[in-house]
């Protein structure tokens, strides 16, 4: 006797058949026509198990021009941006690279999720991606540490204001 394999039928409908092409028109993501699904990306991602939908999966709905929801993955936002997917796969794919294409996407039509809004919120205005608590400087003093310089978020934040990044954290 066999295992039972669930399928999910997908709707064709709301396929758009030239999401691939806008997504291989950019720098990072020229190389997503190439893939043909050998999945070296997503058994080399050190994250791959914590996310329902793998990198190579990502790709191939990218391919079939399932927009929605390769925009709405979790999977995007969970990348290590470690590149050990981009050093391995055999196409030069670069499916980190278009992990990168596919989040800027996602952050202008979906949004950019709260707990990284959060993070967002903390660089603008520490320009750290977490506040220095009097416990971590006192640990630090008693490691004989250096004191952690301040950042000048004056001059950091016109960058991040430049670059549209305050507009997508807000």
């Amino acid at each position: 006797m066999g295992t039972k394999v669930e399928t999910e039928i997908i709707e064709s409908s709301s396929f758009v058949p030239g999401f691939k092409f806008e997504v291989a028109k950019t720098i990072d993501g020229e190389g997503v026509l190439r893939c043909f699904q050998c999945g070296i990306c997503s058994a080399s991602c050190p994250v791959s198990d914590a996310v329902k939908v793998r990198p190579h999966q990502v790709i191939r709905e990218v391919l079939l021009g399932m927009k929605d929801e390769v925009l709405s993955h979790k999977t995007l936002w969970v990348c290590s941006i470690c590149f050990a997917c981009n050093v391995r796969c055999p196409q030069n794919v670069k499916p980190a690279s278009v992990m990168f294409v596919l989040k800027n996407m996602a952050a202008k039509e979906k949004g950019v999720p709260e707990g990284l809004k959060a993070v967002g919120k903390t660089i603008l205005e520490e320009g750290m991606i977490q506040k220095l608590t009097e416990f971590q400087t006192k640990k630090r003093a008693a490691l004989g540490l250096p004191k952690v310089s301040k950042i000048n978020v004056k001059d950091l934040r016109r960058l991040l204001e430049d670059t549209g990044f305050e507009e997508t954290v807000r």
